[in-house]
């Protein structure tokens, strides 16, 4: 799935409870919106079996902002009702620093950076 105004690429592959995002691209104000209807389709719309755990892998995503980290901290709320969590995994180094610096560590599922 991509966004015509957007740079990155989603691919989202169901396992029961789990759900892996694979993104590709800039994650920012103009991929947010995809990405917020990834969350939504996954979330909200996904019924049976309902997702639990979201995990998300960042080995495409080259920049990140805020912006375009801000459907993941929705995601993270909405699954923290459920019980649920939202992992990032092999999350390069620029994107990393930005996890680290908005405090979101948590998120985490390792901390050393992804080369590629």
């Amino acid at each position: 799935m991509r966004n015509a105004q957007s740079t990155l690429a989603v691919d989202v592959r169901p396992d029961g409870a789990t759900v892996v995002v694979r993104l590709d691209g800039d994650l920012d104000i103009t991929s947010s919106p995809l990405l917020q209807a990834v969350v939504d389709q996954v979330l909200v719309a996904r019924r049976r079996p309902p997702c639990t755990h979201l995990v998300v892998d960042m080995s495409g995503v080259g920049f990140a902002d805020a912006s375009g980290i801000s459907p993941l901290l929705l995601a993270r709320a909405m699954l923290a009702r459920r019980d649920g969590r939202v992992e990032l995994r092999h999350c390069r180094r620029a994107v990393l620093r930005l996890v680290r610096l908005l405090d979101l560590r948590d998120m985490l599922a390792d901390e050393a950076p992804h080369v590629g």
